[in-house]
């Protein structure tokens, strides 16, 4: 940020700037390298095509796996289209896409932290289809969604690491508090859940569902201080292992409890036994405020951990 300040002012900064960027996106370039050779090796379930460091850590779902376990040995394909977020000074990236699994389709998330050449951590959440009053699931989202949220920001529009991490946490904190009131967010913020898209929807679409789903075509911090989504108790295990500050990106790991107990403001249970999400859950951040939020993850049982 400093480099692009300077860039402004004199003709030594702008080249700076330049190289900054170039060795950034020389570097993000490569560590989407590293996924696509795990992801075209795990697709070909041969473990010996991935570049791995001599204490790798392996989980899925939360769960410590040997690598080559899971979805490594049910995957039967992948479509094409996968979306990724890098952070370049952390040495890691994610990848989420659909994977075909023993013939029926998935959501799948992978983060791989990648030193120097090797990867020495590999996290996998897997979204299978289950019932749609718990899950719902949209395994179309990626074949459709706009590429804007990778979108490059110029430097006004960039805030830095500490405001991104900032605002998703104020965003977790508005929703155990049931209070949008201080989350910096735009009136057309829209969230995507699984596939699902869960605010500010058209009200077309809002139609054809039932009226405990009305939430979804209201603002975000509106739904928040509505208590829309007061049937969840904690936003528990809260990382960020990607920020990326050239696109305005934070991409959050954390868990959704949901105790069974709990109702929505208008007295809706949708989630009527005990049991959590692991949220793999990108913010899309320009100048300060919140625009877009995607979000993937599993239901897990209940008081499940990360694994990390």
């Amino acid at each position: 940020m400093m480099q692009e300040a300077v860039s402004r002012h004199s003709g030594v900064g702008a080249q700076v700037s330049s190289l900054g960027a170039a060795h950034e996106a020389h570097e993000r370039n490569r560590l989407i390298g590293v996924m696509n050779r795990y992801l075209d090796a795990l697709t070909a379930r041969d473990v010996r095509k991935v570049p791995l460091g001599a204490s790798v850590r392996c989980t899925e779902n939360g769960c410590e796996l040997a690598l080559g376990a899971g979805l490594w040995r049910t995957i039967r394909g992948r479509r094409p289209r996968t979306q990724c977020f890098v952070d370049v000074s952390a040495g890691q990236v994610e990848a989420w896409g659909i994977a075909d699994e023993m013939g029926k389709e998935l959501i799948f998330g992978v983060r791989l932290r990648v030193e120097g050449r090797l990867i020495s951590e590999i996290e996998t959440a897997v979204v299978r289809v289950g019932p749609s009053d718990v899950n719902p699931v949209d395994l179309d989202v990626f074949d459709r969604s706009p590429d804007s949220i990778h979108e490059v920001l110029p430097p006004q529009d960039r805030v830095s690491r500490e405001q991104l991490v900032r605002v998703a946490n104020l965003y977790f904190d508005a929703i155990e508090q049931s209070d949008g009131s201080h989350l910096p967010v735009s009136d057309g913020c829209t969230r995507y859940v699984n596939g699902i898209i869960d605010s500010v929807m058209d009200q077309t679409d809002l139609d054809k569902l039932d009226k405990n789903q009305a939430h979804r075509g209201h603002k975000v911090a509106a739904q928040m201080s509505a208590g829309d989504y007061a049937y969840i108790e904690h936003l528990r295990g809260r990382r960020y292992p990607i920020v990326d500050e050239f696109r305005g990106l934070v991409l959050a790991h954390v868990m959704f409890d949901h105790p069974g107990d709990l109702t929505r403001a208008s007295g809706e249970n949708p989630m009527p036994s005990p049991n959590c999400l692991l949220a793999f859950e990108v913010f899309k951040v320009r100048k300060g405020v919140l625009t877009d939020v995607w979000a993937i993850g599993p239901i897990l049982p209940y008081g499940m951990k990360t694994g990390w």
